[in-house]
């Protein structure tokens, strides 16, 4: 099946949201897993089970307990992610024209053949810091369908990225991602991204280390 990169069009809105959707759903699991390997959960999972051994004194209940504590850990992690899609963090997919399609901003898509959109990727500008903001490219809402994942989509949409702040005179593209995003970070790296900064970020009381990357670009002459 081929995949066409282009422009966002208002009639993609409704596809796009959900592949953003998609995608921060399809985290849940990688996030479960980095969540039962933080100490402060384990500790905690650990002292309500021996809690409920001492209490029962019953293996049963105890190994039940221990299940139940770990199907709450995942459905918080789901009502987590829901409320990220009803709260700010997609506020500016309800007018992507508005936001993207300005001047050294764009939006695009990744299409099938049959008209499906399957992926997307956005570049504005760096929110204001000490730097000059209009040196400094942000790279937003990279997102592929978990079905159309490794085919060169997500490759495609970054080099189109990459392309654009060339084109627009930009000296830096920088973006964020999270431990639970390690294969879409692996994939900026390998094309030329680099990560300077580490931190850890809390989300309705759930902390994800988070890493800046940057990708420095060499003008080509052409360009100018």
């Amino acid at each position: 099946m081929g995949i066409t990169i282009r422009t966002f069009r208002p009639s993609d809105a409704k596809m796009a949201r959900q592949v953003l959707v998609d995608g921060l759903f399809s985290n849940i699991d990688p996030a479960f897993y980095v969540g039962l390997r933080r100490p402060s959960v384990i500790l905690a999972i650990a002292v309500l089970t021996a809690l409920m051994y001492g209490w029962t004194l019953s293996l049963l209940y105890t190994i039940a307990s221990f299940v139940t504590l770990l199907c709450l850990y995942y459905l918080s992690l789901l009502l987590a992610a829901y409320l990220l899609t009803m709260g700010p963090l997609f506020e500016d997919m309800e007018n992507v024209t508005g936001n993207y399609l300005k001047p050294r901003r764009h939006f695009w898509v990744a299409e099938t053949d049959d008209g499906q959109v399957v992926g997307t990727i956005a570049i504005t500008n760096k929110p204001p810091t000490n730097e000059r903001a209009d040196d400094v490219a942000w790279l937003r809402r990279m997102a592929v369908s978990e079905k159309h994942r490794r085919q060169g989509i997500a490759k495609r949409l970054v080099e189109t990225a990459i392309e654009f702040c060339k084109k627009n005179k930009y000296r830096r593209i920088e973006l964020i991602t999270t431990e639970v995003q390690l294969p879409a970070k692996a994939l900026y790296e390998k094309m030329g991204f680099c990560c300077i900064n580490t931190w850890a970020r809390r989300e309705y009381g759930f902390v994800l280390w988070t890493f800046t990357l940057i990708y420095e670009i060499q003008q080509d002459t052409t360009y100018y």
